[in-house]
């Protein structure tokens, strides 16, 4: 059964959303309670601004919400492709083979997985040219 992802408004008059509340995504590569870590960091960034009055609320509400989006697109459209478990593309079964050879890079991509290395880091156009 396919999960439904999508991105919400993660906050209002009074309300902000963190992780899976804010957006969703397959749980396929459990990035959930790193994500709800990582955004209530930005929150409270973001509450602190506004609250402590060195920017308006309404403005640091909306900078959350894109940096947000900045931090989880890579990950959100990495998941869409894994969870659609359909074949690799050939470049993707390339980078796999590679990765057979290279413990290093297979660490790497772990990382990714886990959220310990940036998605888009990690398939940068150099690094793969590397692997």
């Amino acid at each position: 059964m396919a999960v439904p992802n999508f991105f919400r408004k993660p906050y209002g008059p009074g309300w902000v959303l963190v992780g899976d509340a804010g957006y969703h995504k397959d749980p396929i590569t459990a990035q959930g309670i790193t994500d709800a870590f990582r955004d209530a960091e930005l929150v409270a960034d973001a509450v602190d601004a506004g609250l402590s009055g060195k920017r308006s609320i309404d403005e640091v509400m909306a900078k959350y919400e894109q940096r947000r989006n900045e931090a989880a697109f890579p990950i959100y459209e990495f998941t869409c492709q894994l969870a659609a478990l359909e074949p690799p593309p050939p470049e993707t079964q390339q980078l796999f083979a590679a990765l057979r050879h290279d413990q290093e890079q297979t660490n790497r991509f772990f990382g990714v997985m886990a959220g310990t290395v940036p998605v888009v880091e990690f398939f940068a156009p150099d690094n793969i040219g590397r692997i």
